[in-house]
Order: C-alpha cells, then structure tokens, then sequence
C-alpha cells in the first residue's frame, strides 16, 4: 500500500485512539470516577466515559473504510484479471500482422517475453505482494499517452500559428507593393544580398 499523506494521518489518529483507548485508561477512568461519592457526577462522568467510547468507535470505522477503499483502489479485481490476460495477447498478435516485416521478429519476441508475465497467477501473486499494477503500469501509461497527446496538440497549434504568420507576410509584402518608396528600398536590399 502507498504510503500517501492521508494513510499517514490516518494511522497516526489510528495509534493515538488506541493508545488512549486501552482498556486499562478506561478503568482507570472509571476507578477515578467512582472514588468521587457522588452519584449524579459518577453518572454523568460515566455517560461522558460511553460518549467517548461510541464517538472513538465510529472514527475507528471510518478509518478501517479509508483503509479499505485506499486497497481496493489498489487491487485489480478476478475479473479485470481475466480480462486482461485474455484481451492484451490476441491484441498484440492483431498489431504483430499489421506491421512490417522488418518489426514482427521484434515484435513477436517481445510478445514471447511478456506472455508469462500475463498470467492469472504472476497477477495474483504479485498482488498478494503488494505490487500495485494501476500505478506501476497504468500512471506510466496514462502519462504517456497525455504526452502523445500534448505533442500532436501542439504541432497542430504551432502549424497553424505558422500558417498565420505566412499569411501575415503576404499582406506586408501586398502593402509594400501598394508604397512605391518602400517597394524601392525592398527591391535594393534584394540586389544588394544576390
């Protein structure tokens, strides 16, 4: 499990409420609440002590379900296991017959290599390991294709952008051509640099 800010806090309020909450504090709570005489504070130190325990234990389930959601976050269900395992192979042989020939031997070789590392049970086992398959493998991925992304998002601005310059050009050289005077000072400075 990732050891996040929040599982953090989250197990240093765990270790402060079991420290407090032992059950050697609360009888001593409840011996010191008794030494007192008086019945109405005996009752209500004692409803107090009840109050606390309840409100203590709700934070104790609401922790357990932190804890829980943060691993089931983590952890790829049978299911998607199946899924995997038997949709990414054929995936990889569809892309091995669509590519060159000059690539398929590499392609193939790798497929070869990755195939057992595919299985129901590495999948398993590396999970009961800890191995946490969406941010090992899924994080890298998603980023991956956000960069691809970026890229072709900004070749298509940086085209256009150049697009919009040239046709900026023309317009000047359209006004140049409008200005006899200036069209003379172009037209030396093209004689002068051939």
């Amino acid at each position: 499990m990732e050891l996040t800010p929040e599982m953090i806090t989250l197990g240093t309020e765990l270790a402060s409420i079991a420290g407090r909450k032992s059950v050697e504090a609360i009888f001593d709570k409840i011996r010191t609440v008794k030494k007192k005489g008086d019945k109405d504070e005996i009752i209500s130190n004692l409803e107090e002590i009840i109050n606390d325990l309840i409100s203590d234990k709700n934070r104790l389930i609401q922790i357990s379900q932190a804890y829980e959601e943060n691993l089931i976050t983590q952890k790829i269900t049978q299911e998607e296991i199946d899924y995997i395992t038997n949709s990414i192979i054929p995936l990889l042989e569809e892309f091995l017959k669509q590519s060159s020939q000059d690539d398929s031997r590499k392609i193939q070789d790798g497929i070869n290599a990755i195939k057992p590392i595919l299985s129901k049970e590495i999948f398993n086992i590396m999970q009961i390991l800890g191995f946490n398959f969406k941010e090992a493998i899924g994080e890298p991925l998603t980023e991956l294709l956000a960069a691809f992304i970026r890229t072709k998002i900004n070749t298509t601005e940086r085209s256009l952008e150049i697009q919009m310059l040239a046709q900026q050009r023309e317009v000047e050289y359209l006004k140049i051509c409008q200005d006899k005077k200036a069209y003379n000072r172009l037209m030396s400075i093209y004689q002068r640099n051939k």
